[in-house]
C-alpha cells in the first residue's frame, strides 16, 4: 500500500493538541514505515509514547488498525482508501456520556519524496474537525 520509495525511518517534530484551539505540545518524533505498517514514537510530558497503524485490504479500499499508548490503548478500527500519494482513514467512537459520536481521521501522505507525514484529526459531532497530531518526518540517515 505504501510504496517502497517511502519505507524506512523518518524523524521530525511531533505536535500534539490535547483540545482543539489549545497550544500544541511539541516533541521529537519518529516514524518507521513499511508497505502496510507505520510505527510512531514521540514523548509527552517526558514520557515515551508509541503507536502502530497496520493497513490491510485490496487497494484502493483499506482498513487500518491503530493502537497507541496515548490515544487508543484499546485500539481503533478505521476504514478508508488510498488516494494517490495518501491513505485516508476514518472511524467514529462514542463520547461516553450519551451525546453523539465523535470521529477520528488518520491521514498518511508521501507527496514529498523526502518526507512522510502522519496526521490525526478529531471530528466533533457537528462535523467540524481539528488537527490533533502531526508528525512530518524527514528521511533519517
Amino acid at each position: 500500500m505504501i510504496p517502497p520509495s517511502h519505507h524506512g525511518r523518518f524523524t521530525g517534530s511531533n505536535r500534539l493538541w490535547i483540545m482543539p484551539g489549545t497550544p500544541a505540545h511539541a516533541s521529537d518524533g519518529t516514524l518507521i514505515v513499511s508497505a502496510n505498517r507505520v510505527s510512531v514514537r514521540w514523548t509527552h510530558d517526558g514520557a515515551a509514547k508509541e503507536g502502530e497503524l497496520v493497513l490491510n485490504g485490496p487497494g484502493p479500499a483499506c482498513r487500518g488498525d491503530f493502537t497507541d499508548t496515548f490515544h487508543a490503548a484499546s485500539g481503533l478500527v478505521l476504514h478508508g482508501h488510498v488516494d494517490g500519494s495518501a491513505v485516508r482513514l476514518y472511524t467514529t467512537f462514542p463520547a461516553g456520556d450519551g451525546s453523539p459520536d465523535w470521529g477520528w481521521r488518520i491521514v498518511l501522505d508521501w507527496y514529498d519524496p523526502d518526507h512522510f507525514s502522519f496526521r490525526m484529526f478529531v471530528v466533533l459531532p457537528d462535523g467540524k474537525e481539528a488537527l490533533s497530531v502531526e508528525l512530518r518526518g524527514g528521511r533519517a540517515a
